[in-house]
C-alpha cells in the first residue's frame, strides 16, 4: 500500500519535469540562406518555464538564472534562436563528425546581452571598464578566485548586445582600404605615364614635321593629351571623403540572431580540445569559420540579415591571394583561411572534406601561421586521410600556388 501510494505521488512529478521540447519563434534560413523568422521546436528542455535544457542554459547578461518562457518578447527570441541553432550545431559533431569531446562536453551556460569584457581570474570585469557590443566570444573555463568570492565556471559563450556605432568610431583593420589604395595609386601611376608619353610623342612629332603642325604647348594639345591624368588625379586626391560620402554610416550586429556566427562560436568550443580559446588568430578563426560553413551548408557566413546586420559577412569563395598582413593578429577575422580552407576541402573531396579538416586540428596550433605551418599540416592530414594522397597532395598544392602561398 507503502509503495502504490509513493508511485501516486511520483508520477505526476515526473510528468511535469519531463518538458523536452517547446515551440518558439526564432531566426533560420531558407534553402538559398534567406534569413527567415519562424517556429523552431526546441528540443532536450528541462524546464517547463526557462530556456534551460540538458545541454544548454542561456541566461542574460551576468545572470545565474534562465531566461523566462515568458520574459520580453525580444530577449526569448534571441533566447530561443541561439537555443536552436546551438543545438543544431551540438547535433552536427556529435552524430556527424562523431566527437566524443563534443558529446561529453558539460552543460553549457550561454550569454546574451552581456557587455562585461572577460577577466581568466575574475570571470567578468568590473562593469566600469569599457562596455562590449556587436560581437560574440567563447570564453574557456576558469578556476575562479575563492578570496574575492569569485566561483569557477566552465566555458561560456557569450554574445554582446547590439549597438548602433557610427563607422568612423569602429576600431577595425583597413586591410581592404589599403588594397584599393595601393590598386589605385597604381593606376595612378600607369595613368600619368601614358599621358607623358602622348605628350612627349606630339612635342616631337610637331617639332619634326616640315608642315604646320599642332603646336604641343597650345590648351587644345595639353587637354587632349593630359586630361585624363587631371580626371585621374583630382579622383585620386578627393577619393577618401568621396568613399566616406557614399559608405554606409551605421553599423550594428545582433551576434544573437545571426545562425552563422553561433554556429562560429560553438564551433571554438567544439575545437577546443585542441585549438585553446585563448586569443583570436587566423587559424582559430579560419577553422570556426569554415565549420560554421558546413553547419549552415553555405560557404557565405552572416549574410543579408539587414535588420540585425550590417555587417558584410564572410565568403568562402572570395578571390585573394595571401599577403603578409593574414598573418597579424588584426586580420585574423578575415575570411582568407576560410575560404582557402573551403578549397582545400573541395579539392580532397566532399565527402571527406570535414573528416579531413577535423583531423586537422590535430596537426595546428592557435598560434600556427598560415604560409608554413598550416601549409605543412595541409600537407601532413592528407597523407594520412585522403584517398589518393598523392594526387591530392599535387592537388592542394596548386591550389596554394595559385592564392600565393
Amino acid at each position: 500500500m507503502k509503495t502504490l501510494l509513493l508511485v501516486t505521488l511520483l508520477v505526476p512529478t515526473l510528468t511535469f519535469a519531463q518538458v523536452t521540447e517547446r515551440t518558439f519563434e526564432a531566426m533560420t534560413r531558407t534553402e538559398n540562406n534567406k534569413p527567415l523568422v519562424g517556429e523552431v521546436v526546441l528540443t532536450d528542455l528541462i524546464s517547463n518555464d526557462s530556456f534551460d535544457g540538458e545541454h544548454f542554459k542561456i541566461v542574460q547578461g551576468k545572470s545565474d538564472d534562465a531566461i523566462k518562457f515568458d520574459a520580453d518578447e525580444a530577449l526569448t527570441f534571441r533566447a530561443a534562436t541561439t537555443y536552436y541553432h546551438l543545438t543544431k550545431a551540438r547535433d552536427y559533431f556529435v552524430n556527424k563528425i562523431k566527437s566524443e569531446y563534443v558529446a561529453n562536453l558539460p552543460k553549457m551556460v550561454i550569454r546574451i546581452e552581456h557587455s562585461n569584457q572577460f577577466s581568466e581570474l575574475g570571470h567578468f570585469t568590473n562593469d566600469k571598464y569599457d562596455p562590449q557590443y556587436n560581437n560574440a566570444l567563447t570564453i574557456p573555463a576558469g578556476v575562479g578566485l575563492a578570496s574575492k568570492g569569485v566561483k569557477p565556471w566552465g566555458m561560456e559563450i557569450w554574445f554582446r548586445p547590439s549597438k548602433r556605432v557610427n563607422i568612423k568610431d569602429l576600431k577595425v583593420n583597413n586591410l581592404q582600404n589599403q588594397e584599393f589604395q595601393v590598386l589605385m595609386s597604381g593606376f595612378r601611376d600607369q595613368i600619368h605615364m601614358q599621358s607623358m608619353q602622348r605628350f612627349l610623342s606630339n612635342t616631337v612629332m610637331a617639332l619634326t614635321s616640315d608642315g604646320p603642325g599642332m603646336n604641343p604647348l597650345s590648351t587644345e594639345n595639353l587637354i587632349r593629351t593630359v586630361g585624363s591624368s587631371i580626371v585621374m588625379e583630382i579622383g585620386y586626391q578627393f577619393m577618401d571623403p568621396i568613399t566616406k560620402f557614399f559608405s554606409r554610416k551605421w553599423y550594428w550586429l545582433d551576434t544573437a540572431v545571426v545562425p552563422e556566427i553561433i554556429y562560429h562560436e560553438y564551433s571554438h568550443a567544439a575545437l577546443s580540445d585542441h585549438l585553446q580559446l585563448s586569443h583570436s588568430t587566423a587559424i582559430i578563426e579560419g577553422m570556426a569559420d569554415f565549420f560554421a560553413g558546413k553547419i549552415a551548408n553555405s560557404p557565405k557566413l552572416a549574410m543579408h540579415i539587414k535588420k540585425y546586420n550590417t555587417y558584410n559577412g564572410k565568403n568562402a569563395k572570395r578571390k585573394q591571394d595571401y599577403k603578409i598582413q593574414f598573418e597579424m593578429g588584426e586580420y585574423a577575422n578575415t575570411d582568407f583561411v576560410f575560404g582557402l580552407l573551403w578549397e582545400m576541402g573541395n579539392i580532397v573531396g566532399e565527402e571527406q572534406a570535414e573528416d579531413y579538416m577535423f583531423a586537422l586540428r590535430k596537426k595546428v596550433t592557435t598560434n600556427s601561421d598560415i604560409r608554413k605551418e598550416l601549409v605543412e599540416a595541409l600537407f601532413q592530414t592528407c597523407e594520412e586521410t585522403c584517398h589518393s594522397p598523392f594526387l591530392d597532395t599535387l592537388r592542394l598544392k596548386k591550389a596554394l600556388n595559385s592564392k600565393g602561398i
